[in-house]
């Protein structure tokens, strides 16, 4: 599946986004001129690891038949020296063994959006 962004000049800063039948918004910084209203590029990265996690950690936690109820991923950035630091803060309700949290720490670092952060990317940039 691919993500397609569109930004018009009669439809102020926001970019419209969609991928597969899904549609959503991006837009700018409010300090560079944005509405405050749609999240921003860093948040929709920031959003695509806590999402990543939860859902990870829900699919883990159904198929070992732990007795986690809620999975919550607070995840926040601060860039600094040309180095983007996450920080990611991690919530489970549920009558959870020790053992059972552990095993669940560990698959939130294996979620696939976490092992593509901490891989190589590559972009390439063509014009169509």
């Amino acid at each position: 599946m691919s993500v397609n962004a569109i930004w018009q000049s009669d439809t102020g800063t926001a970019a419209t986004l969609s991928a597969g039948k899904a549609q959503f918004q991006a837009d700018l910084e409010t300090s560079a001129g944005g509405a405050g209203t749609a999240p921003t590029p860093h948040d929709l990265l920031d959003a695509a690891l806590a999402s990543c996690t939860v859902l990870t950690l829900q699919l883990y936690s159904k198929r070992k038949q732990y007795p986690l109820q809620a999975a919550s991923a607070n995840v926040t950035h601060v860039e600094s020296g040309g180095v983007y630091r996450i920080q990611r803060t991690l919530h489970f309700t549920g009558e959870l063994s020790p053992e059972q949290t552990a095993d669940l720490l560990r698959v939130a670092n294996v979620c696939p959006i976490h092992k593509a952060l901490h891989g190589q990317f590559e972009v390439t940039t063509e014009l169509a």
